[in-house]
């Protein structure tokens, strides 16, 4: 364990009194340091002792004096005395956990820096245990403070004095002003509420997940795309583009008022979000919502597109009063979210971060924070790379299409099958025309899908959390929105490196805590002045290590010229290879990172450490020996030694508490195993759109064209005197077409580089 502690800020010595003082510790700034923690240490035990002499006693102030004998002698509390109590208290085991205290402290980055004042108390209570779970969360639970229904904070952070065993859990059904399957009236969508029985009004943290009525998998199955085939000669042309606006319809609602919902339910659908599990039992409602296309909703399924978002903004409308939400999908009765402060947060990864970046993007009043979690900012770079249809990794074969399927869930209702299903296919089938699987080229389709171009919009805090490793929404996600927002937008981004995972049950980094402090700030008006680094990330030469940057992305470059005795990369496979790579990707990795597959690979001493940070640029003079051709490119570190893994491995099984026994879940953290090498980023280009998304160009057989690929963007350090390996191959059996012509690629050598986007 180590310890980087990012959501806790320090306070007054006044300001610590008052808030230990109101957790029912006694603690006075009169005292002697040595009292006070006495006192401290007497009321955590209390919680579950009678005698807290005897407790005390089971403690050790050093290695040779008993925690009671402690506060019996004369002695005064020292640095080593504190940090081998706090350990305790936190619940390391002398003798077990450590034997030495400093070398203990070193090795944990232990947070408090002890000097004898309320501070290091303050601190110690916002520090996390084993378990993951702060100690002021530990003894919440332990009931430190009763359940309440009302507020209680404590270093800026709103505490578990919510009850979630006794919760109102509704149903209302939000108007829209989309009518996505031309059935003449505005789509209307089903919200489940979570929200705790308080007389407060209070803000809502939303999760906008078309998964969360269920799935269509067989119909989603059916409609996976063949892999293999022949990459598309495109003719020469430029793609235009026009900015669409969404037609949308006015409500024509007369329905009563009323002041009850019809509607309840008991279980989710699907698991419930455990970030919104954790703000649940802090005063913040849970709000669910699969929108347009999904059993008990209107509409189709658009995937993505702005009316799909904007049905998702007509819950914040209504949760402001600017919207209409029915009792019951016969649109009869009426009801207004009085309970709501109208103050909203969304959360979620994958296509839930998805459409919280893209509900950013409308500017809608009432959304004050986004918590985009490996969220897509472009549908193209999701299913599309540089003029190629480009599978996101692990699922080679899918297509929005075939999301698109898996997401419709009304087709789970046998009566909305009947109805809507003749209707649906054709718009279904049109759908797959629109994506344009043929040419892989950007157009009108994914144009209507892209959030980059609406982020000046932006007025919410915006968090990003992302993995390096993350091959399904690949990083280029994450980068172009964080870059694309205006520069007064309070923006944080934690950039890990795992894979398409979540990070707020991670041991290294309290995130959940963060998020935290940031939603009682923004949404429960704590003026606690707590401000996050601008890029937290995952420093990948040590095992959970956190540092923070003010930038992703550099305009400083390393650049290295690059040579092989190699200048040919073949394309073609004999059929027993291509059947064997067809099969399982995973075969065809294992033998490109090996030399094994057609590639050029260049191994690249890298001489002074470097700290990369943003994208990794290629410039090579290339020739196809036919009409067409595409280049693939892996960056790797070379070398065998420990790397951190991309999925997270379990610590603690079900230790981390998301309220007073509530919820609870594994504690995680990527493991370091050894291993040859690891990936570092990737890329992919047709080489008929080597000017650009927007520009086909010939590829003239046996003529040299001068080609950037730029690869994914990363940070990513490396030390002194390491390796870097560039594999150079075309076909690509995880993401891009399988294409088993028999062509050449060459590469002249005398025009090759490699620059690196560096922080100094």
């Amino acid at each position: 364990m180590k310890y980087n502690q990012l959501s806790y800020f320090a306070v007054s010595e006044n300001i610590a009194e008052q808030e230990l003082r109101s957790l029912g510790f006694n603690v006075n700034s009169n005292k002697s340091f040595k009292l006070n923690f006495k006192t401290f240490l007497n009321k955590i035990l209390s919680l579950h002792y009678q005698d807290t002499d005897y407790a005390l006693s089971m403690w050790i102030a050093d290695t040779e004096t008993d925690l009671l004998s402690f506060f019996q002698s004369d002695k005064e509390v020292t640095a080593n005395i504190f940090n081998t109590v706090a350990l305790q208290v936190l619940g390391f085991i002398p003798n077990v956990d450590f034997k030495d205290t400093t070398e203990f402290i070193e090795k944990l980055h232990f947070p408090i820096i002890f000097d004898s004042s309320l501070g290091n108390l303050h601190q110690l209570l916002a520090t996390r245990c084993p378990s993951g779970n702060t100690l002021i969360d530990r003894l919440v639970t332990e009931n430190l403070i009763p359940v309440t229904n009302d507020y209680a904070f404590f270093n800026g952070k709103s505490l578990a004095t919510f009850d979630t065993s006794n919760v109102i859990r509704e149903v209302v059904y939000v108007e829209t002003p989309v009518d996505t399957d031309g059935d003449g009236q505005t789509d209307i969508i089903k919200v489940n509420i979570i929200r705790p029985k308080t007389t407060h009004k209070i803000p809502v943290i939303m999760t906008a997940s078309p998964y969360q009525q269920g799935v269509n998998e067989p119909a989603s199955d059916a409609l996976t795309h063949k892999m293999e085939g022949e990459l598309t000669v495109k003719s020469a042309s430029a793609i235009s583009l026009r900015e669409e606006k969404i037609q949308t319809l006015d409500s024509q609602s007369q329905a009563t008022l009323v002041t009850e919902t019809e509607e309840s339910f008991t279980n989710l659908p699907r698991p419930s979000y455990t970030l919104n599990d954790y703000m649940l039992a802090r005063g913040f409602a849970n709000i669910y919502v699969s929108g347009i296309g999904t059993l008990n909703s209107d509409g189709f399924m658009t995937t993505g597109d702005y009316q799909q978002v904007e049905a998702y903004k007509s819950v914040i409308d209504w949760l402001n009063g600017r919207a209409v939400a029915f009792t019951s999908k016969t649109r009869e009765r009426r009801i207004e979210a009085i309970w709501a402060t109208g103050k909203v947060v969304t959360s979620g990864l994958s296509y839930l971060g998805t459409m919280s970046n893209a509900l950013a993007t409308t500017g809608v009043d009432g959304l004050d924070v986004i918590i985009a979690e490996a969220g897509i900012s472009s549908w193209y770079d999701y299913y599309r790379e540089n003029g190629l249809i480009v599978s996101p990794g692990g699922y080679p074969g899918e297509d929005l299409n075939s999301l698109t399927e898996l997401t419709y869930s009304r087709n789970l209702l046998a009566g909305d099958y009947l109805r809507n299903n003749a209707t649906y296919q054709k718009f279904l089938e049109q759908q797959g025309i629109d994506i344009d699987r043929v040419n892989g080229d950007y157009n009108q389709f994914w144009h209507n899908r892209n959030y980059i171009k609406n982020a000046d919009k932006v007025k919410a805090t915006v968090v990003f959390t992302h993995g390096t490793q993350d091959w399904n929404v690949k990083p280029i996600n994450v980068f172009n929105m964080f870059n694309a927002l205006p520069n007064h937008i309070d923006k944080h981004l934690f950039l890990h490196h795992g894979a398409h995972v979540y990070i707020n049950n991670w041991q290294s980094i309290d995130f959940r805590e963060s998020m935290n402090t940031l939603l009682s700030q923004k949404l429960l008006g704590q003026e606690n002045n707590h401000n996050l680094p601008v890029v937290i990330w995952q420093d990948n030469r040590s095992a959970q290590t956190w540092k923070t940057l003010e930038t992703f992305g550099s305009q400083n470059y390393e650049t290295f010229d690059l040579s092989s005795e190699g200048h040919i990369i073949s394309n073609h496979y004999n059929d027993d290879s291509f059947t064997k790579y067809g099969k399982n990707f995973n075969n065809f990795k294992a033998d490109l990172f090996t030399k094994k597959a057609n590639a050029i690979t260049i191994d690249i001493p890298v001489e002074k450490a470097l700290l990369l940070n943003g994208r990794v640029k290629l410039t090579l003079s290339v020739k196809s020996s036919t009409n067409k051709g595409l280049l693939s490119a892996q960056l790797l570190e070379q070398g065998e030694k420990k790397y951190l893994q991309d999925i997270p491995s379990i610590i603690s099984p079900k230790s981390l508490d998301n309220g007073r026994l509530f919820e609870k879940e594994h504690l995680v953290e990527l493991p370091q195993r050894e291993a040859a090498y690891r990936v570092i980023t990737k890329g992919h280009l047709n080489l008929q759109n080597r000017d650009g998304l927007l520009t086909i160009k010939e590829v003239i057989p046996d003529d040299w064209m001068q080609v950037t690929l730029e690869l994914q963007p990363t940070i990513y350090a490396l030390e002194e005197n390491s390796t870097l390996r560039l594999v150079l191959y075309t076909t690509d059996f995880e993401h891009t077409i399988r294409d088993n012509s028999d062509y050449e690629l060459t590469i002249d050598w005398n025009k090759a580089q490699l620059a690196l986007s560096v922080t100094k």
